[in-house]
């Protein structure tokens, strides 16, 4: 499966995410909140508006997300290899291994700000 993606305004994208959100708990738990993502940053949603990511202007792949299972690794495939992702941030827990398959490694872990909730792992390609 080829999961296409086109670019997309801050109000498109955010709109796109902050339905997901509401309708996926797992989702609310591992993005942004729509008002907190930034600005100066490239969108991407696929047609359907029901997956989508950023890049910010250093490279972090941001607020990836899908409704539709099995299109994650198209969607991080298509951000590192045409989009310019090279970093990013997730909880501990499943997405940390996951991305390892893409080529990420773990550069940094920080402590969560709320006690009890898993590290933020800091991760970015290994060249």
């Amino acid at each position: 499966m080829t999961t296409y993606v086109h670019p997309a305004s801050w109000q498109e994208y955010t709109a796109a995410l902050d339905w997901a959100r509401r309708g996926s708990e797992r989702i609310a738990e591992a993005t942004s909140k729509p008002e907190e993502m930034p600005r100066g940053a490239k969108y991407y949603l696929t047609n359907d508006f029901q997956s989508g990511f950023g890049v910010a202007s250093d490279g972090t792949l941001i607020g990836l997300y899908s409704t539709v299972k099995g299109r994650g690794e198209d969607l991080v495939w298509a951000a590192v290899l045409h989009k310019g992702a090279k970093k990013l941030d997730c909880f501990d827990g499943f997405l940390p291994e996951y991305y390892k398959q893409f080529g990420f490694v773990e550069t940094e872990r920080a402590a969560n700000w709320t006690p009890g909730e898993p590290d933020v792992v800091f991760m970015a390609l290994s060249v």
